[in-house]
């Protein structure tokens, strides 16, 4: 792999997290839709902290914010759902 590919890779994670979050929401957590209200706050917490953009790279940043992005959509959308 070179270096000039790895922007596309990240690209195309991207767009294949947005793709599972108009599928299901809860496939970005890793939760099936059974899952408990504490579980939910608790996967939430665990993406957020792993991909914050202030605890990446500069490299990274960019890759980071996108998907923090992609995973606060996916908790709004199962609060939605389940109306809380």
């Amino acid at each position: 792999m070179k270096w000039r590919e790895i922007p596309q890779q990240y690209n195309d994670r991207v767009a294949e997290l947005r793709t599972k979050l108009a599928q299901d929401p809860y496939a970005i957590l890793g939760l099936s839709s059974s899952a408990s209200e504490d579980e939910l706050k608790r996967a939430y917490r665990k993406h957020v902290r792993t991909y914050h953009p202030d605890k990446q790279s500069d490299f990274m940043r960019a890759y980071a914010q996108e998907v923090v992005k992609i995973v606060n959509e996916a908790y709004g959308r199962i609060r939605a759902m389940r109306g809380t």
